[in-house]
Parts: structure tokens; C-alpha cells; sequence
């Protein structure tokens, strides 16, 4: 099914922080976010832009603002020659499918238009559009996109489903199985996880998964950041629930810090620097101690934009993972700007803490 995203008011699309909001809730809804079109509430041509989108979309998600969703009311009523009324204390269509609080949807040319009156600072109303399109997300690590492509298509062939991949770092790739009426999705995602062995994470977000799996095991988790400053914490917390198994973690950006904090030896700093193995070894070791934790993780790195040496060039990060059991690190060399060095590093982190201790699997 192909899906469109309009973003209505200028008001909403410089609010970053709503926009991510709404956007997690759509993705909640439909697992991953579709087209996105920006129009002025003044656009003369937003009628047309409506009605010939209706003939190309399935399902038109418009999240508006106030005057936005008022003249949009009235447009969506001409398109459907309808009249507006007061329904659940919200002027809208009459002809609408199902409506509720500030949100309604209608048919027009069999595309279904969800339209939200969307106010900052307060919660979104209700998404009302449902994608009769069935898929499921899911990840595997230590398997290239390339090898996982070759592997799957047979399977795909076998049980009547489609796929896509995308590499989102090295040893993790994200695969989306989509399906028609006559597919079997778990009966493929089944075969996948009988041909990956320990290697499939059935689920769209591996934090979260990770953090259920903590839950479920009642193991505690910490943390020790440095170039990440409490991503990989602030990552975990997006997780309802955590607080069973999370109960704090430490930035420590300064040397001094790593070492009046978590004990990090100061001839480890002085001989192999904060970017180092030695030193996130240490790091994950000491947060661990000091928290109490079952497992820790610690990160250090150069995200740049400067700061890099011919040794050390910007990208290099140093993870570690920690748990009873032993100590284990890794180099890594990233590349892109300094936010996505730094989202790549949590997502490496996490990982690596999967593939060290297969219990959270």
C-alpha cells in the first residue's frame, strides 16, 4: 500500500521536537513512516494537491494546525460535494468513515484521508487510519545485507512474502517481510530463524528488545559514556518498564572524571589515552562495580568534527562490554558527522553486547 505523511502549517513544521513526536506515533501505527509532502496553510493549490493525491495514495495521514485543519474540513467536504457538522465537539464532513476528539476520516476515490488537528505542547490526537497491509521487522546480526538477500529469497518464494533490507551498521542488518492476503509472514520469519541460529532479533527496535529480555531475566544493566553522553541510558529509557533493571549510569567525558568515578588507572590514560580499549575496558569494569550491575557498557571515541590524529582519526570509537563472566571491546571506524558517528556507536554497543552474551538472545 503507498502511504503519504502531510505536514499543514508552517508552525508545525519548524517544532522539531513535535514533529518527532508525531512521527514516533505514526511508526507506532504503521511500523515505519511513509512519504512526507510540507504545504502552507496559504497554498492556492492545495485542492488539487489533495484530490490528484487521493488518486495515487491509499492511505493520506494530514496533520494540521488549527487553520489548517479548518480549511482542509472544508475542502475535503467540496471534494465529496458534503456538508460540515459538529461531531464530538470537532466541525468536520458528515460523510466521514470514523472520527473521534479533533481527528476524522473520510473516503475520497477509495484513499482513505486520516486528517488531525495537531496542537504542540499537548497530546496528539487519536491516528485513525489503519494500513490493511500486513509486514514485520526484524534483525540479524553478523550476517551481511548482500548474504542475507541471497539466503532469504528462496524463502521468500516459498511462503508468499516480500522483503526489504537495509544495512543499518556493519554485522546488523534490518529486514521489513511484507505480505499480500495468501502470505505467511511468521511462517517465514520461523524459517529465518531456523536458518540464522541465534542470530535473529524478532523485533523492530534491538534496545527494546534487549531491555525486555533484561526484564524478563531480572539482570540489571549500566552504563559508562563518554563521546555518546548518555545516549546509549537515554536510548535504553524509551522502553517502558526499565527501571526494573536500570537504576543509573555515568558520563564521564573528562579524564579526571573517568578516574575519580569509576577508577579508571591514570597510567592507563596517561600510556593508551581515553580512546582506547584499555581505557573503555576499564570504564565498562568500573560502572559495573560501582553500580552493581549484572552487565555494563562503556564508549569513548572521536566524533569530530575535530579532534582526530593520524592514529586516532575522527570515527574511531572504542566499546566494551562487561558482565561477571569477563570483559570484551571493540575498534570501530565510523564515518558521517558527528550525530550519526555517535548514533552508530549506541547501535555497535548494543550489538555487541548481543553477540558477547547469548542469554539476551
Amino acid at each position: 500500500m503507498k502511504n503519504l505523511i502531510i505536514i499543514l502549517g508552517e508552525d508545525l513544521q519548524i517544532n522539531h521536537p513535535f514533529l518527532d513526536y508525531f512521527f514516533s506515533c505514526y511508526k507506532k501505527k504503521f511500523d515505519s513512516l511513509a512519504s512526507i509532502k510540507y504545504i502552507q496553510n496559504n497554498n492556492k493549490e492545495l485542492p488539487f494537491y489533495i484530490e490528484n493525491a487521493t488518486k495515487n495514495y491509499d492511505n493520506i495521514t494530514i496533520c494540521a494546525n488549527e487553520n489548517g485543519f479548518y480549511t482542509l474540513s472544508r475542502i475535503l467536504a467540496t471534494l465529496t460535494t458534503d456538508t460540515i457538522e459538529l461531531k464530538s465537539d470537532t466541525l468536520m464532513p458528515s460523510q466521514v468513515v470514523k472520527f473521534s476528539k479533533n481527528s476524522f476520516l473520510i473516503d475520497i476515490n477509495n484513499s482513505k484521508i486520516n486528517l488531525i488537528k495537531a496542537e504542540p505542547t499537548k497530546e496528539l490526537p487519536e491516528i485513525l487510519t489503519q494500513d490493511n497491509h500486513n509486514s514485520k521487522i526484524f534483525h540479524i546480526i553478523d550476517i551481511d545485507k548482500e548474504s542475507a538477500q541471497i539466503l532469504l529469497e528462496p524463502l521468500t518464494t516459498t511462503y508468499n512474502v516480500n522483503i526489504a533490507l537495509t544495512q543499518v551498521i556493519d554485522g546488523l542488518t534490518k529486514i521489513k517481510v511484507s505480505t499480500s492476503k495468501y502470505g505467511h509472514i511468521d511462517s517465514f520469519i520461523d524459517s529465518v530463524a531456523n536458518l540464522f541460529i541465534g542470530k535473529i532479533i524478532p523485533s523492530d527496535n534491538i534496545v527494546e528488545f534487549i531491555a525486555k529480555k533484561l526484564i524478563q531475566n531480572n539482570k540489571k544493566i549500566t552504563f559508562a559514556e563518554s563521546c555518546t553522553a548518555g545516549m546509549c541510558a537515554a536510548t535504553l529509557g524509551n522502553t517502558p518498564g526499565v527501571s526494573a533493571i536500570f537504576d543509573g549510569s555515568l558520563v564521564t567525558y573528562s579524564n579526571n572524571i573517568k578516574n575519580h568515578w569509576i577508577k579508571v588507572d591514570n597510567e592507563i590514560l596517561d600510556s593508551f589515552g581515553a580512546v582506547s580499549a584499555q581505557c573503555v575496558e576499564a570504564m565498562a569494569n568500573g560502572a559495573m562495580k560501582l553500580n552493581g550491575a549484572d552487565y555494563a557498557i562503556a564508549i569513548s571515541g572521536i566524533a569530530g568534527p575535530d579532534g582526530g590524529s593520524e592514529q586516532k582519526p575522527v570515527g574511531t570509537v572504542f566499546i566494551a562490554v562487561a558482565s561477571t563472566s569477563g570483559t570484551i571491546s571493540s575498534r570501530l571506524l565510523l564515518s558521517g558527522d558527528r550525530d550519526y558517528i555517535r548514533a552508530q556507536s549506541v547501535l555497535h554497543a548494543y550489538t555487541l553486547l548481543l553477540r558477547t552474551y547469548p542469554e539476551l538472545n
